[in-house]
């Protein structure tokens, strides 16, 4: 029997909070770097036995890399990422529609980084003792009062905390578990990524293929050529391991450029991560004393490419607000948090979804429009674009 009787808890401020945070992902990673170096003792909990060699790559915004400048792992960002220095736009047919250096952004904000997943978890990982973390753990139950949430986990263990961060991913179990069933939207997207010899183009310049109803985009990191591809289709569609190579090459034999030297070169099969895309707006992201930050709150659309670095802005600016925290007050600290974070969420969320339908045209007469609109998006326009999304704070 849980006991109720609040006066009977003392409140507890700052550091002395007892907080768990449910996912060891990036964004799970870098709040609890971030509370360390504040003098938190978090529990870190993920489900994994351990982290391995899944995931592809990750474009870094200047306003998420230089979050790792405080936790002081940013000299290895930049040892294990590359920065790119050039954005090339081609049609399917493989002419370029437009070029674009996003040197003026990064002279002004920073670089843009690409990098390798597991990397980046390895470098969040020397900012985090690792005696706060457990991994090969998940929560099985979450049960709140007023005052405290009292959790069950997988390993038949309990514990009891001040409050519960919720970092878990588009699929979150703790949204399911505090929230119940909050819908996806899809995208009307799906697709699949993978990595390719690097000795196709191995540079610091991203290409990407705009078809009808189709992209492919080339991502490069160090030693590594990560391959991201999606067509428009309705939800759902299976996509059966020994015919993926063939389903990838039929949506895509019209290509050209350097297409269909990656289609020829496709390997393992099991080695391709085939998903459809969603996204998720929800009206709070905090229920009593659990509160969800990154893609368990507002998972963003791939076409933007700043899911991650919002999620990292958002353990930025949680870390912050329980600064000022107290165990009486926390729905203060989830209401500050959601103030700051919500429009430029929001906006991102949005942008995502207008690059979508962009890129995605899907009918020869929209494609063609669109072609030509972007051989007359000038420099001035595309550095404002990346201008507006940076200069905000967090």
């Amino acid at each position: 029997m849980i006991d109720t009787d609040k006066y009977s808890i003392p409140v507890r401020y700052g550091t002395d909070m007892r907080i768990l945070i449910v996912g060891g992902g990036i964004s799970g990673l870098t709040l609890a770097g971030l509370l360390q170096q504040r003098g938190f003792r978090p529990t870190l909990v993920e489900r994994i036995p351990e982290y391995g060699e899944v995931g592809y790559v990750i474009v870094l915004w200047p306003s998420g890399s230089r979050i790792l400048k405080g936790l002081g792992v940013y000299e290895d960002l930049l040892e294990a990422g590359l920065p790119f220095s050039q954005y090339n736009v081609w049609n399917e047919g493989g002419e370029m529609l437009r070029s674009y250096s996003v040197l003026p952004v990064t002279e002004k904000y920073g670089p843009m980084i690409s990098i390798y997943r597991p990397e980046l978890i390895n470098v969040l990982k020397k900012a985090v003792n690792p005696d706060y973390v457990r991994m090969n753990t998940h929560v099985e139950e979450i049960e709140q009062t007023n005052d405290e949430v009292y959790v069950t986990f997988s390993d038949g263990t309990e514990g009891t905390y001040d409050l519960v961060i919720g970092s878990d991913g588009v699929n979150s179990q703790t949204r399911r578990q505090v929230f119940g069933e909050v819908p996806l939207t899809f995208s009307g997207m799906r697709g699949w990524s993978f990595w390719v010899d690097s000795g196709l183009s191995e540079s610091n310049q991203i290409a990407e293929y705009w078809g009808t109803g189709k992209f492919l985009g080339i991502w490069p990191t160090k030693g590594r050529l990560s391959v991201f591809t999606s067509v428009r289709s309705q939800e759902g569609i299976p996509d059966p391991l020994e015919s993926r190579i063939e389903s990838i090459r039929e949506h895509f034999k019209g290509f050209n450029g350097v297409v269909p030297d990656i289609l020829s070169n496709l390997g393992d099969p099991s080695l391709i991560y085939h998903n459809d895309y969603y996204d998720l707006k929800m009206d709070n992201w905090h229920k009593g004393r659990v509160v969800l930050i990154g893609d368990s709150a507002h998972a963003i659309l791939p076409t933007a490419g700043g899911g991650v670095s919002m999620a990292m802005e958002d353990a930025a600016v949680m870390a912050d607000e329980l600064c000022r925290a107290d165990t009486k007050y926390i729905s203060h600290a989830f209401e500050a948090y959601m103030s700051r974070r919500r429009t430029r969420v929001e906006k991102i969320q949005d942008q995502s979804r207008m690059m979508g339908r962009v890129a995605y045209a899907n009918n020869r007469i929209a494609s063609a429009l669109r072609n030509l609109a972007l051989r007359l998006y000038s420099k001035k326009l595309h550095f404002n674009y990346w201008d507006s999304m940076l200069k905000e704070p967090i």
